[in-house]
């Protein structure tokens, strides 16, 4: 499965990678911004993709509509610190599947996997 982890920290991307669930089985790609996620996902086969929302220039919520309106959304989970019901409702609206907090536990991120179906 290819994973692709977009986030403007590269600490943030290095802490997800490793709690990535060994049985994802995860060949990880990284973007460190929005318009590169954007890219990435035009030019590479990504199955599955996490997106941080606050950052510089092209934000997660600007690559979540860009993609959806060119119909190439991956299957999408957004890691953010904004856990506001309305940033969690808008990131669904524009596809994508589940909405976590940042600094999440393997644990819990086993459990989202699980429930969208793909552990």
């Amino acid at each position: 499965m290819r994973v692709l982890i977009v986030d403007d920290s590269r600490t943030a991307r290095l802490m997800l990678r490793k709690v990535l669930p060994p049985a994802l089985g995860a060949d990880v790609l990284e973007a460190a911004d929005g318009g590169e996620a954007i890219r990435r996902v035009s030019s590479d086969r990504i199955d599955l993709m996490f997106l941080d929302l606050t950052m510089p220039e092209v934000d997660g919520y600007q690559v979540l509509k860009t993609l959806k309106d060119t119909g190439r959304t991956p299957p999408t989970i957004v890691v953010s610190a904004d856990v506001q019901p309305l940033a969690q409702q808008r990131v669904r609206d524009l596809g994508a599947m589940a909405f976590v907090r940042k600094s999440l536990s393997a644990s819990d991120l086993r459990s989202v996997l699980q429930g969208a179906g793909l552990l």
